[in-house]
């Protein structure tokens, strides 16, 4: 780490008022940008071929190369026998070479020219080559699928470095992006921030930083400026912090000195990659290494949903193995029946019958193999990768940064949300619209009289002058020009009083310098503001004496007062009476919705100490003898859209809960305007009352329970805690570092992107970019949306899964195999698993999402309406096509007059050709109906809305149809004319019919039992 000597040489003033434009510039061309070099991805290829490890790609690749050595050994008895030689050589070779993980892939390379032999000798293995393209499609699948979930990640992963840093520049107070602070550059710390670059401490005040990161120890390690010439660096020292670690109290300024890669976290990262050999200093540099790992990355731990999607694939996969067994032993047990399989009679060639015998149990088993390839649902995993893309992008559109991927789906299954009030509900544009001094009340406008407004009237001793003062240097927020306008550095409700103060405080017709009046009274001591003490308390230097300001909640402040001020500048004392007046017009003020904030001074002794340290050791006397100064209201509108969004979850069957610091009377005239305290039975509790409770006795009353005023950051954990033991969904919404354990313990810790602290932001799961109320309710909108284009994408697939295994299964007991060649499967296969996962699973959010309750936590996601169609339309499917392909086997049904089909000797070309379209077909119809998840509501609602379903069904249409006309003897198909394309579409769209009948039936049933 640099040293302050070395900023100085480079950059002269750089410790005290920071840099200038130019050498803003100067900084960034000699150091760089403060970005770290990404961690390195997997390289794309082993991706791929890592999926080749997969047990059903194993299965392929071995039915793929039986089947083409078999092929081989037809043609020339030769060739086989070399390609069987090549296979044995290269599996021993590959596993002597210790190789394993590398041998499905080059048996599938070696497939691959062995295919490439067999056409050479005039004979290709097309169903060899089949199983090749199988193996292609299922690898594809998997590969895109997770090639796409990275991308995601690393879009999310960009997001983490989308922090504000207030610096020094130019004379003035500026926030900008984390990337843009360069070396020299002087930050501005407080608690909830995050250290954007690695520095030293110039000022601090009571500043104490998380350094759990670099140090794994969880107590904060207080940070001072160094006297002495000591350059020693580390995280032990008292003047070094480090980039990634986090403010946790006090207020402070750091000289950066090194950035992006430079960096102790940059470096750890270029170590994590293998770019920086060099060893860590650290004692533990493999947990330091893992700590960072975790703080640069995203975490990609299953979401439930995933988790209960895996439950049901395994599920469907042990089906469909069982499935494709009994298959291969029907078709085995119709082998022996028909002499397919059997043994050479006396006088037959035998190597011939034994090779027709091996042909068709290879055909058997290679049958085997591509229905579980059918009944392994690929396209789960991709339908909730799909999903989560699309709802992550629709969210961010919204407004909601997205920090872990799981708050996408939870956030759909909410059933209770505790909000904030400042800036959530309310549109955090706060003005100063009502000050109180001594017994006059004054309103927005209007004109303060008291002494200090004319030059030889006593300013010191009036009350507004201290409220001024105290508005001023008891404040760590500043004021920022952009673009014409005003906007606020820090905290809300700060910014309010020193654009009070620019306005020239209601007395001044020019505007009061807020910067001046900080220099003026420089700060001694500081003790931030909590929500345990719920004030503000800042000692400073009034020319030769020390003066203690506070601010803070009215009742603290005049329980701690001791005298009052009055208009006149003279002092009294605060008795009973006059404390109760100034409350009653306070409760006035809060009643009216206002945030209130009293302001209090104390004038220390003499020979009061003026060092921080020593003060600190004092700090105890430092609020004695307090004199009130006065008071002010704030008004911050509500937001527009909040009545309206309260309104939607409770039709939605959220229960909205606001927590809020205020007052009560303030709280329960925001709860009442927004319609949370409208029902007789509504509570509205402080934090006394609610901490006088046992868990059991708060536990009875939480449903009831809309506000609770003067909370605590505890309070917020304790109803998580306690909510979540009912079962209860809970998103959480917080602001500030105290808020940090309530926010990780909720399900959906929701934190705000203007007002929030980078702590509250670490540790939460969403970041809203707007701090809005209403953002929440589109975040639950969009993950109900996500929750159920999943579901209709198990519908279609298990309708499938159904059907096929089914049709697969009887065929042989009624002495048919299904016309579906090995290609003809695939085809099918790519349909359900990618196509239609990403068609579902692009399905807008229905308008009814929000009149729904939601889902419980242990809810299948298989529901009872989902189950009946399934039923039904698989049942459909199976009576339908079984029947067509017996009319086809002994009517001779679409026969017509071309020639018979190779594979299927005892069906024509055309009737091979006719099953596979009308099958497929019937599934492309079966999309529209799987955009259905209950009775009351039809496939086709709209439809036409969705341009990305339309144009994925419409890609299956002209691949279905560019594979008859085209695909020939590799699909085993022949051309169809147009007429019969109408007649497969009309005929096929019948399941349209069906399943709309199926829905009606079922709701009048439903209506009926009710």
């Amino acid at each position: 780490m640099r040293s302050l000597r070395a900023i100085s040489d480079t950059f002269p003033h750089a410790t005290e008022s920071g840099l200038t434009t130019e050498q803003v510039a100067e900084s960034r061309a000699k150091f760089g940008a403060n970005r770290l070099t990404p961690l390195p991805r997997e390289p794309v290829w082993k991706k791929f071929l890592e999926k080749f490890a997969d047990p059903i790609i194993k299965i392929l690749l071995a039915a793929s190369l039986l089947k083409i050595v078999v092929d081989l050994f037809e043609t020339s008895p030769l060739a086989g026998g070399l390609a069987l030689g090549a296979v044995l050589v290269v599996v021993l070779g590959v596993l002597a070479a210790k190789l394993g993980e590398w041998l499905p892939a080059i048996l599938f390379t070696l497939a691959g020219a062995l295919v490439g032999v067999s056409a050479a000798l005039g004979d290709p293995s097309y169903e060899g080559l089949a199983v090749m393209v199988a193996v292609f499609l299922a690898t594809g699948v998997a590969f895109f699928s997770e090639f796409r979930s990275d991308r995601e990640f690393e879009k999310l992963n960009a997001t983490r470095d989308a922090i504000r840093v207030k610096v020094q520049r130019d004379g003035g107070v500026h926030a900008i992006p984390l990337e843009d602070a360069v070396v020299g550059d002087l930050v501005q710390l407080e608690m909830g921030d995050e250290i954007p670059a690695d520095g030293r401490i110039v000022r601090s005040n009571e500043l104490h930083v998380d350094q759990a990161l670099m140090t794994g120890e969880s107590e904060p390690a207080k940070k001072t400026a160094r006297t002495g010439g000591n350059d020693s660096d580390g995280p032990d020292q008292p003047d070094c912090v480090f980039r990634g670690t986090q403010v946790r109290d006090g207020v402070g300024q750091m000289v950066v000195t090194n950035i992006g890669d430079d960096t102790m976290l940059g470096q750890i990262a270029q170590r994590l990659s293998g770019a920086s050999p060099s060893p860590d200093a650290s004692t533990t540099p493999e947990d330091r290494a893992e700590r960072v790992q975790q703080k640069l990355t995203i975490s990609k731990a299953s979401t439930p949903l995933q988790e209960k999607l895996e439950a049901l694939a395994g599920l469907i996969s042990k089906i469909g193995y069982a499935a494709a067994i009994a298959i291969f032993i029907a078709l085995f047990v119709r082998g022996l029946i028909l002499g397919e399989v059997r043994l050479p009679q006396e006088g037959e060639d035998a190597s011939k019958v034994l090779l027709g015998s091996v042909r068709a149990l290879l055909s058997y088993f290679v049958y085997m193999v591509i229905v579980i390839v059918v009944a392994v649902p690929e396209g789960l995993p991709m339908s909730v990768t799909v999903s989560l893309a699309i709802a992550w992008r629709k969210m961010s559109q919204s407004n909601s940064l997205v920090r872990q991927l799981v708050a996408c789906e939870t956030i759909g299954s909410a059933t209770v949300i505790c909000s904030d009030k400042t800036g959530t509900l309310t549109q955090n544009k706060m003005t100063v619209s009502r000050v109180g001094l001594g017994a006059a009340v004054y309103e927005k406008d209007s004109a303060i009289v008291s002494p200090g407004m004319k030059s030889d009237e006593p300013w010191a001793h009036s009350p507004l002058f201290w409220v001024i003062v105290n508005s001023a240097a008891n404040s760590t927020a500043s004021l920022e020009q952009k673009n014409g306008k005003t906007g606020v550095i820090g905290n809300s409700t700060e910014g309010a009083l020193l654009n009070w103060l620019t306005a020239g405080a209601w007395t001044h017709p020019n505007s009061l310098n807020y910067i001046e009046l900080r220099a003026q009274y420089p700060v001694l001591y500081q003790i931030h503001f909590s929500s345990d003490r719920k004030r503000m308390t800042t000692v400073v230097r009034d020319a030769g004496r020390a003066v203690t300001l506070v601010k803070g909640a009215p009742e603290v402040l005049l329980a701690q007062a001791t005298r009052y001020r009055s208009l006149d500048g003279s002092t009294h004392d605060l008795t009973p009476e006059v404390r109760a007046e100034i409350q009653s017009r306070i409760s006035a003020a809060a009643g009216d919705a206002m945030r209130t904030l009293a302001f209090a001074h104390a004038e220390l002794p003499a020979d009061f100490p003026r060092e921080e340290s020593a003060i600190h050791d004092r700090r105890a006397e430092i609020e004695n003898g307090l004199i009130f100064d006065g008071w002010v209201g704030i008004r911050d509108p509500l937001r527009d859209d909040v009545k309206e969004a309260v309104r939607q979850c409770r039709t939605a069957g959220i229960e909205v809960k606001m927590i809020t610091g205020d007052t009560i009377e303030t709280a329960t005239a925001i709860g009442r305007e927004i319609g949370l305290l409208d029902e007789p039975g509504a509570l509205a509790l402080t934090h006394a009352d609610f901490a006088k409770l046992t868990d059991a006795e708060l536990s009875a009353i939480l449903p009831r329970l809309r506000v609770l005023a003067r909370a605590l950051p505890g309070d917020k954990f304790r109803i998580v805690e306690l909510l979540q033991a009912q079962n209860q969904v809970v998103a959480m919404t917080g602001d500030g570092t105290n808020d940090a354990p309530a926010l990780k313990k909720a399900d959906v810790g929701l934190a705000m992107g203007i007002s929030g602290t980078e702590v509250a932001k670490e540790a939460s799961k969403i970041v809203l970019l707007d701090d809005a109320f209403s953002t929440i309710v589109r975040g639950v909108h969009w993950g109900r949306a996500l929750y159920e284009n999943i579901q209709r994408f198990i519908q279609f697939q298990l309708t499938i899964n159904v059907s096929a295994l089914l049709i697969a299964f009887l065929g042989p007991f009624l002495g048919l195999k299904p016309p579906f060649t090995v290609l003809q499967l695939l085809w099918i296969n790519v349909i359900m698993d990618t196509f239609a996962a990403i068609a579902l699973c692009s399905e807008p959010p229905r308008a009814n999402l929000m009149h729904r309750p939601p889902k419980t936590r242990n809810e299948s996601i298989l529901t009872p309406a989902m189950l009946g169609t399934i039923a039904s339309t698989a049942m459909f499917f199976v009576v339908v096509m079984i029947a067509l392909l017996l009319g086809m086997q002994h009517a001779d049904w679409f026969a017509g007059s071309g020639p018979k089909s190779d594979e299927f000797p005892e069906l024509t070309l055309r009737q091979v050709t006719l099953f596979f379209t009308v099958y497929v077909f019937f599934q492309v119809w079966n999309q529209i109906n799987c955009r259905s998840l209950a009775p009351e509501e039809s496939g086709w609602h709209r439809l036409f809305e969705n341009r990305q379903f339309l144009a994925i069904a419409s890609l299956t249409v002209i691949g279905q149809v560019l594979i008859v006309s085209f695909g020939g003897a590799v699909f085993n198909v022949e051309p169809l004319k147009a007429v019969d394309w109408l007649v497969v579409a009309a005929a096929t769209s019948s399941v349209l019919l069906f399943a709309e009948v199926a829905r009606r039936v079922r709701l009048w049933a439903a209506m009926k039992k009710a």
